[in-house]
């Protein structure tokens, strides 16, 4: 007989309590509502009091973060869950008010599956809901050529049966931020998990907290550009060096670094340009080197 379905919420939350009470609130307004809620605060310690008081007044089991990035957190919230099915949240995010019963359904025509979802900005209620990307030799994304069955993986809004981290499979966390989930999906998917996006519901994503872009921001934020294109470089060469295993793969990853090393770049949600600078691309690149032994089995 199949375990009956228990969903854990691994939510990551940092320095944002009104976003994180917003998402409680959505949360407990589910038709049905998920089985436990885990929310992994990597706040600065004067952030911390406040959103600690708001999971509690949430009915939250509350963890302090380890505060060494993003994906780090990730890891540590989903640790912490108990459930038979891990769903990633991120404190910046609504939901419809059936997504956990939706999220069960599906989870029930397939325990074995990991499903993502899309996500829609309140400003564009009425935007299409497509796949998410998978990884591209670029170290960004590219649509999946089958949505059903693809390496794509929705940072905020994905669901992932409790076995995939009881292996030992972990996020990278090589970098605090950028686009280390496309090694997640890829690395999902050389494993052997099945991943499948479904449009039978999505989240909300207010990107900024009032849901209007302000006049400056990170959007301006060359130094933290910089440390997202970092991690794109990263990115490239592990797939290119142990998800794709190419060296034509490889051939691409370097000609994309080169370029960024001689002209600005830029990335969505960013309205500056900068280039790679070189030492940190070194950097980059010889941690993708030492990679290895976290993609490639024994």
């Amino acid at each position: 007989m199949t375990a009956p379905v228990a969903l854990s919420i691994a939510l990551v939350t940092r320095n944002r309590p009104r976003s994180l009470e917003r998402c409680l609130e959505s949360w407990r307004k589910q038709t049905v509502g998920p089985d436990e809620i885990v929310v992994s605060d990597d706040s600065d310690d004067e952030a911390a009091a406040d959103t600690e008081q708001i999971a509690r007044r949430y009915g939250c089991r509350y963890t302090r973060g380890p505060r060494r990035g993003l994906y780090a957190n990730r890891n540590h919230a989903s640790l912490a869950c108990g459930g038979t099915h891990i769903v990633s949240a991120d404190d910046d995010h609504t939901h419809p008010a059936d997504y956990a019963a939706v999220i069960k359904d599906l989870v029930a025509t397939d325990p074995d599956r990991v499903w993502i979802f899309s996500e829609r900005w309140p400003s564009d209620a009425d935007s299409p809901l497509i796949c998410p990307p998978e990884l591209h030799r670029s170290g960004f994304g590219s649509a999946p050529a089958d949505p059903s069955r693809c390496a794509a993986i929705a940072d905020g809004a994905s669901v992932y049966p409790r076995e995939i981290f009881a292996s030992g499979l972990r996020y990278d966390e090589t970098y605090p931020f950028g686009g280390l989930w496309y090694l997640w999906g890829k690395l999902l998917a050389n494993r052997g998990w099945r991943i499948t996006f479904s449009d039978r519901t999505f989240v909300w994503h207010h990107f900024w907290p009032d849901d209007t872009m302000p006049a400056a921001s990170r959007l301006d934020d060359a130094m933290q550009l910089r440390q997202q294109l970092l991690a794109t470089t990263y990115v490239q060469f592990v797939g290119a060096l142990w998800l794709d295993r190419s060296l034509v793969r490889v051939a691409w990853a370097g000609a994309y670094t080169v370029r960024r090393l001689l002209m600005p770049n830029s990335i969505v949600h960013f309205r500056v340009r900068t280039r790679l600078p070189i030492v940190g691309t070194a950097r980059a690149v010889w941690l993708a080197f030492r990679a290895r032994r976290a993609y490639v089995p024994a």
